[in-house]
C-alpha cells in the first residue's frame, strides 16, 4: 500500500512534535523536581535506580529516564524498564501530547499499555499531569485534567529553566 507524500509528511510531523513534547516533558519534570513540592515528593518516593520508559509507539520516539539520588536523568535505550507506558499508535500519543485528550481519557480508551507496579505508574502520571499544567495553556489544561492544580511558580520560569537547562 502506497502512502501519499502529504500523509507521510503529517506522520513525520507528528513524530517530530512528540519528540519536542518529550524533551519539554522531561526538562519540565526536572525543573519541577527542584521548584514544585508535589513533583519533588512524588519523584523522591521512587526507588533509586527505577527505570521508566514513555514510548509514543513500538517504533516511535521514547523518553527513557532513571531515578538517581538527585532526581531523574535521561538515559539511552532501556531494554527492560521497571515502568513502561507505551502508546499503541503515533496518533494516540499525538492526541495526548498535543493536549487534545488527557491521560485518564487515553487510558479509558485503551490508547496505551502499561507495564509495572500500578501505584508507581500513577505517581508518574501525576508528575506528567502536573508538568502539563505548567507547560500547556490553562484553556487546554482545563480540558484534559479533572482539576487544574495550583502552580507554585510561573510557567514562563519553567520554560526558561527547561530551555536553559538550569
Amino acid at each position: 500500500m502506497r502512502v501519499s507524500p502529504k500523509k507521510r509528511g503529517r506522520f513525520k510531523g507528528k513524530i517530530l512534535f512528540e519528540k519536542v513534547i518529550m524533551f519539554f516533558l522531561y526538562r519540565g519534570m526536572k525543573v519541577l523536581y527542584k521548584y514544585d513540592t508535589r513533583v519533588h515528593n512524588e519523584i523522591a518516593d521512587w526507588p533509586i535506580g527505577r527505570t521508566i520508559v514513555l514510548a509514543a509507539s513500538q517504533n516511535g520516539p521514547e523518553l527513557c529516564m532513571r531515578k538517581v539520588s538527585w532526581g531523574i536523568v535521561r538515559t539511552g535505550n532501556i531494554e527492560d524498564p521497571d515502568i513502561l507506558i507505551s502508546f499503541k499508535s503515533i496518533e494516540g500519543a499525538f492526541l495526548v501530547f498535543s493536549g487534545q485528550i488527557g491521560t485518564a481519557q487515553a487510558y479509558a480508551q485503551h490508547r496505551f499499555l502499561v507495564k509495572g507496579d500500578i501505584a508507581e505508574v500513577m505517581s508518574i502520571v501525576r508528575c506528567i499531569d502536573l508538568t502539563e499544567a505548567y507547560l500547556f495553556p490553562k484553556i487546554m489544561t482545563k480540558r484534559i485534567l479533572r482539576r487544574v492544580p495550583e502552580k507554585q511558580m510561573g510557567s514562563i520560569r519553567v520554560y526558561c529553566h527547561a530551555i536553559l537547562g538550569v
